[in-house]
């Protein structure tokens, strides 16, 4: 493919480098490919080292095991052209607008956890809904650009989606990642970092959400949604906790302003981003850790748990996407996942566990008796 005239006179820097980090048994070209077979496969820290080092003559190193051999091979790179562009800007302040116009309709009748309140359009409180909204979804952003800063993997600005008022609010917001992952570990730094944040978000707003709520008698509640002034939506299990820490003694509930559906909306979004599928946060945390072949079927896994809680139509549209595969293999395809993130995994799964919110449907009819006792 290359060759060695490929490499023109950089073949004695790369060698260089790669000798210098790892022990080396032979130097070959597969398909004209610079490849290195490596004496050891411990070799975490120093793939790190000579990537920082080739990245800057313009080649990457990739790891891989064929058989039980790991070999190197040194690929030129070109990193992609930065282009300054207004288009993030201007997607921010149309998702500004759609979602304080979302929040206006909200406000005027549309709770949360356990129902909503007539309160009338109110400029204050569609303002606190969108600040709520725009936190949880900017932080969970923000999240993933500090983690691909720390890993040295260039990425774009957010791309704010605006959404539908009145239906979905904003469609959330995607940052397109410019540079290689190097190893496992970046992996499955840079996909949990933005739900953890995310999640830290929802939770300062779901506190704020209750300290703000009206809190009424059940009785009232059943009443006004028998009337047809309540819209009650099923709660995820943080909500319940929360809700047992702070209640107002037995017998009241709260009754939430727009605030609650912002809350409500962030743990939906983040149970659903940490679910192994497409390209999704959790499709990288999971392929940090497993074979492209267990990934796949965790996704087939996740999409059906999807269809039988409610979310039909979400679980067609991943189906359809991930009938095409996209693979998260880091260059450094050789060195396993770190233990402490392995046992991160264990947090990954009980954030999904507290924030998954089952929609209306067969499978919640089943369990809303339970719920009760």
């Amino acid at each position: 493919m290359f060759g060695p005239e490929g490499y023109g006179d950089r073949i004695e820097a790369i060698n260089g480098v790669v000798r210098s980090h790892l022990p080396v048994r032979e130097v070959i070209y597969v398909e004209g490919v610079l490849t290195y077979k490596i004496m050891t496969s411990e070799i975490k820290d120093s793939f790190r080292a000579i990537y920082s080092e080739l990245i800057g003559i313009g080649f990457v190193p990739v790891a891989l095991k064929v058989g039980d051999e790991v070999v190197l091979k040194v690929l030129p790179y070109r990193p992609p052209p930065t282009r300054r562009s207004l288009w993030p800007l201007i997607l921010f302040i149309v998702t500004i607008f759609t979602v304080f116009l979302d929040g206006l309709i909200r406000s005027g009748g549309l709770g949360g956890l356990r129902g909503g309140l007539q309160t009338g359009l109110s400029f204050w409180e569609a303002a606190a809904y969108t600040i709520g909204v725009l936190s949880i979804i900017g932080i969970h952003e923000l999240g993933h650009k500090i983690s691909a800063r720390h890993d040295n993997i260039d990425s774009s600005l957010p791309y704010f989606i605006p959404g539908i008022p009145g239906v979905m609010p904003t469609f959330g917001a995607i940052i397109f990642q410019r540079g290689p992952i190097r190893n496992r570990d970046d992996l499955f730094d840079l996909g949990v970092s933005g739900p953890v944040a995310g999640f830290v978000a929802s939770l300062v707003v779901m506190v704020a959400a209750f300290q703000q709520a009206q809190w009424v008698e059940r009785s009232v509640v059943e009443e006004l949604v028998r009337n047809g002034n309540v819209v009650l939506l099923p709660s995820p299990i943080i909500f319940d906790l929360t809700y047992s820490l702070i209640t107002r003694g037995p017998g009241f509930v709260p009754i939430f302003s727009a605030l609650g559906f912002a809350a409500w909306l962030g743990m939906v979004v983040t149970s659903l981003n940490l679910l192994p599928v497409w390209q999704l946060d959790g499709g990288r945390i999971f392929r940090s850790f497993t074979s492209f072949r267990r990934y796949r079927l965790l996704s087939f896994i996740s999409i059906g748990l999807l269809f039988i809680t409610g979310y039909y139509y979400l679980s067609l549209l991943l189906l359809f996407f991930v009938l095409t595969p996209i693979d998260f293999a880091p260059l450094d395809n050789v060195s396993p996942l770190s233990r402490f993130r392995k046992i991160a995994l264990i947090g990954v799964i009980l954030m999904v566990i507290l924030t998954f919110v089952i929609l209306p449907g067969p499978l919640l009819s089943l369990l809303e008796p339970l719920r009760r006792v």
